[in-house]
């Protein structure tokens, strides 16, 4: 399995970042030169939501919406233990997921992929801190696009660490809206370099791994906890946000 590289990618309206291995540029912030970061996007699924469950306990099993965008379109399956009776729901499908929780989708139905099935992983690290009552309008966004698609499905690992950003770390650009990107080199430790810009949420990983028909019930299908309410973006996007 190769890596493909690294970028980061930017929601003002939430003031969320997206850091993916895919693209190969340069990275003048990626991670503090001699400081060291326990956590790296390489490691197994789970331990960065153990760390985080450990260093704030208090925040482990609190609800995060989290928000899956298909470029194109199609669906997303939400999996609850093991391969019969997902949940599936078109793309942006929001599922409400729980902080130190790995969970296991899968993305089908896609019109320019016909035939395509991917089975991406999210974990959750932490969560964003709306206004009271608004939970559920302020999902994490997880876009995942044509060219990350590709990579995929060309033997590629393409991992996405979203963070909440700090001001003064902000990307210069002018947001119309759009979802800027930032790339990273490959070799840079994703998380370490989220930690720096701000406050890492969620890790998304597509490419590798594909269930095991003969063993259905194995860990591949997480048994985490979740739940599906439907979910209005706020007006004003990212107003109210606190961390």
């Amino acid at each position: 399995m190769k890596s493909v590289g690294v970028s980061i990618w930017q929601l003002r309206g939430l003031a969320a970042v997206l850091v993916a291995s895919g693209f190969l540029l340069s990275s003048a912030m990626a991670q503090v030169p001699g400081k060291y970061f326990p956590l790296d996007h390489r490691q197994p699924a789970g331990v960065a939501a153990r760390w985080s469950s450990l260093v704030q306990p208090g925040e482990f099993g609190r609800p995060q919406p989290i928000q899956v965008v298909l470029e194109g379109g199609g669906h997303v399956s939400f999996y609850q233990g093991n391969p019969h009776n997902p949940v599936a729901l078109a793309a942006p499908a929001t599922a409400t997921m729980s902080v130190g929780h790995v969970y296991r989708i899968r993305i089908s139905d896609m019109p320019d992929y016909p035939g395509v099935e991917l089975f991406p992983s999210i974990e959750v690290v932490d969560r964003l801190h709306p206004p009271a009552g608004s939970l559920q309008q302020f999902p994490v966004p997880i876009e995942i696009t044509a060219e990350e698609i590709e990579a995929a499905l060309h033997d590629g690992m393409v991992t996405k660490v979203i963070y909440l950003e700090q001001p003064d770390f902000a990307m210069p650009v002018q947001s119309n809206g759009a979802t800027p990107i930032e790339n990273l080199p490959v070799a840079d430790n994703l998380m370490a370099a989220a930690d720096h810009r701000g406050r890492p949420l969620a890790i998304l990983k597509l490419g590798g791994r594909i269930p095991d028909p003969n063993s259905p019930s194995d860990e591949f299908y997480s048994r985490s906890p979740i739940s599906f309410v439907e979910v209005q973006s706020p007006a004003g996007q990212g107003s109210g946000l606190a961390e």
